[in-house]
């Protein structure tokens, strides 16, 4: 019996007729290249304005995900607000529940605790946050000027010369269907 098994493991890959071939068949095109388009979205900001993507239509700019109760964004935030130009972020709040709704609040609970005026949009939608899979905050995600996501950073993020990088690569980012990405983020942060 021990023989006969020993003989069958070994002879297992002869078994079959067929041939394992490693070249590529003939008729396949190879892939292109894709970008991932940032959904379309429309929200109420903390002062009663509507703002949609609509806004930032040939812009490049960046999502900003959070929290009301999240205490260790709004260090990030501080940082992205001090590098990035006006009009370019949209603070959104991926908490669904009604005790974190009041976005008024949360923007100026802000501004109280970094001591300064914070000039973004503040919006409730964890329907967006959903929608482009943030698991974790603070959720960044950088936007070039043809709508497609660029990069995403998440986590805690204070470094003002590497979002100054991330943003000036965003901004000169394009990508084409036939060829990818002009260039990628492949630097480390110092």
């Amino acid at each position: 019996m021990v023989l006969l098994v020993s003989a069958a493991v070994l002879l297992a890959g002869c078994a079959s007729e067929g041939v394992v071939e490693d070249s590529v068949d003939e008729g396949e095109q190879p892939t292109t290249p894709t970008a991932t388009a940032f959904p379309d979205w429309t929200g109420v900001a903390h002062n009663n304005a509507t703002v949609n993507a609509s806004q930032f239509v040939n812009a490049t700019y960046m999502a900003y995900f959070s929290a009301p109760w999240c205490a260790h964004c709004e260090s990030t935030l501080d940082a992205y607000d001090q590098v990035l130009p006006a009009g370019q972020i949209a603070v959104f709040s991926m908490e669904s529940r009604e005790e974190y709704g009041n976005m008024s609040e949360w923007h100026s609970r802000t501004e109280e605790s970094l001591n300064r005026t914070i000039d973004r949009p503040f919006m409730v939608h964890p329907e967006l946050a959903k929608a482009v899979d943030v698991k974790s905050i603070p959720h960044a995600v950088f936007v070039n000027a043809q709508g497609y996501v660029f990069h995403v950073e998440v986590g805690k993020e204070t470094n003002q010369t590497y979002i100054r990088s991330l943003w000036d690569l965003t901004a000169s980012a394009h990508f084409d269907e036939a060829e990818g990405w002009n260039h990628q983020v492949n630097f480390n942060e110092d």
